[in-house]
């Protein structure tokens, strides 16, 4: 499979999904389904980070397994940052949220261009969460 999900810290805070070289929407789905249970596997808030840094091409019909995927998400998932550089996927995605999915899910979804600036957006978002 070239999708690996693993946990970032030992807290059980962050969850990973790093996308490497040509994957399928099957292991797109699976993996989404992996992540699920993995938030759903704790009780406090769990923050996603999508790298496709080192994604080839993505599959068609990703954007709707995602959509589908989203439907899904537990109650305690926080929030995802997606680490990409490529702007036709931003807009794509930004378009395809815009339509789709609802205000809560797309006010918690951010682009990074690395994965440094992706722990900073999680970074962001717990202290936000703690506050309110």
């Amino acid at each position: 499979m070239a999708i690996i999900i693993s946990w970032v810290d030992e807290e059980m805070t962050i969850i990973r999904l790093a996308f490497q070289g040509q994957w399928s929407n099957e292991e797109f789905r699976s993996s989404g389904l992996q992540a699920v249970l993995m938030v759903r596997s704790v009780s406090h808030l769990v923050y996603v980070i999508n790298d496709f840094s080192a994604s080839e091409v993505l599959p068609l019909g990703i954007l709707w397994q995602g959509r589908n995927l989203g439907q899904m998400r537990p109650p305690n998932w926080g929030g995802a940052a997606v680490i990409t550089s490529d702007a036709v996927l931003i807009n794509l995605v930004e378009v395809f949220m815009g339509v789709y999915m609802a205000l809560s899910h797309r006010q918690s979804l951010f682009f990074a261009k690395t994965y440094e600036e992706a722990l900073e957006i999680i970074a962001r978002l717990k202290r936000e969460n703690r506050v309110s």
